[in-house]
């Protein structure tokens, strides 16, 4: 299955004889390892970039009801028109308040692709070092060869890739916290 940021695909490709030697070894597998920051940032983006389109749908929507409802007003008197007029106001508030919760959350989500981006590409730089360090043990080991000299540097740079990924999760669960909020709706259900 390829890989979902281009930088990840390369990386996993030069990985191939660590993960051969690394198999044989039982060693964790370093793939299935890069596989846990594989992200697509241009998907993020494209979402955030239609959350924001709906924004100005919400903003649209809300000027129109606006204009609606003070022509509506301008023809009515009294009791009614004052109850209307609260009403709209309530409605007038929740167009607002969804408008901007749909902005900010346009921009977490440009934020969060630019994130995910860099650190699955910073990953993708390190992994592939890793790699670069063990090329001529890997491919010893799937010679046959079981020295120490060989199967220390193989194991050891299973570990460093598993240790990469997970130091690269382990920021991201980090910066997201700030997307909490975003879990509580801005309108109300009732």
């Amino acid at each position: 299955m390829p890989f979902l940021h281009p930088a990840l695909e390369k990386a996993a490709a030069t990985l191939g004889p660590l993960r051969t030697a690394g198999e044989r070894l039982g060693a964790p597998d370093p793939v299935a390892a890069l596989r846990q920051i594989d992200c697509s940032p241009p998907a993020i983006r494209e979402s955030a970039r239609t959350l924001s389109s709906g924004r100005d749908v919400l903003v649209t929507a809300r000027l129109a009801f606006e204009s609606g409802a003070h022509r509506a007003e301008r023809r009515w008197g009294g009791e009614p028109a004052a109850l209307f007029r609260a009403r709209a106001d309530e409605l007038d508030v929740h167009y607002r308040q969804a408008a901007e919760a749909a902005a900010r959350t346009a921009a977490v989500g440009l934020d969060l692709a630019d994130l995910l981006d860099r650190l699955a590409s910073e990953t993708a730089t390190e992994v592939t070092r890793i790699a670069g360090t063990a090329v001529a043990a890997a491919v010893a080991v799937e010679a046959g060869d079981r020295s120490t000299d060989v199967v220390e540097p193989v194991l050891a740079a299973c570990a460093a890739v598993v240790r990469a990924v997970e130091a690269g999760v382990t920021t991201i669960a980090e910066t997201i916290s700030f997307l909490e909020p975003f879990g509580t709706p801005v309108l109300p259900f009732d």
